[in-house]
């Protein structure tokens, strides 16, 4: 089970963080990861379930969970297997080639906001060194920044931090350097 390549995100900015955060554990071909879903989200005019956690489980659930519920202090998590897996569905199953894109539910600054945008836009199987990345969005003294804001994305794959490599040519991933060349190796072999 595995996300289609023609699959497509709508970001969707939160002004807040969401006050519940329902989320369960999905079963993928790169391992078990963490979904987290936003319903609804406020003030977008469709009304709909978004994906605001997406996490590749390390070490074990306990601890995947402790680490989401750090990053969201301000939201309850409430672990609800039905409506993780009706977005799940969606994502990972059923009519890729013609489905609605994704809603994703990001909240941060305007900057961290304009570099998940910048990897959204990143064509499947392509990488970019953050130097690279800073420059496409127009801040190219602010590689540290850039940095900083991929290492804070919650939503992994999706927002494809996986694509952006060190210029030094280090393979880091907040999930581990075997894992990142795993995901960019499956996305050129789908080119």
């Amino acid at each position: 089970m595995w996300i289609s390549q023609n699959t497509q995100v709508r970001l969707v900015p939160l002004k807040d963080p969401p006050k519940t955060i329902r989320y369960s554990f999905v079963e993928t071909k790169f391992g078990q990861m963490m979904m987290g879903v936003i319903n609804p989200i406020s003030g977008d005019s469709k009304n709909q379930v978004a994906i605001g956690v997406l996490h590749f489980v390390d070490k074990n659930n306990v601890s995947t969970y402790n680490e989401v519920q750090e990053r969201w202090p301000k939201s309850e998590l409430c672990k609800d297997d039905d409506a993780v897996k009706l977005v799940a569905d969606k994502l990972f199953g059923g009519d890729k080639e013609n489905s609605q894109a994704i809603p994703i539910a990001i909240y941060g600054t305007d900057f961290q906001l304009s570099v998940w945008r910048a990897l959204v836009y990143m064509k499947r199987g392509e990488t970019c060194t953050y130097s690279q990345l800073a420059e496409r969005i127009g801040r190219p003294t602010a590689v540290r920044a850039v940095a900083s804001a991929v290492a804070k994305n919650e939503v992994a794959i999706l927002i494809p931090c996986h694509r952006v490599v060190s210029q030094n040519g280090a393979s880091k991933y907040h999930w581990g350097a075997a894992l990142k060349q795993q995901l960019l190796a499956d996305e050129k072999s789908q080119n």
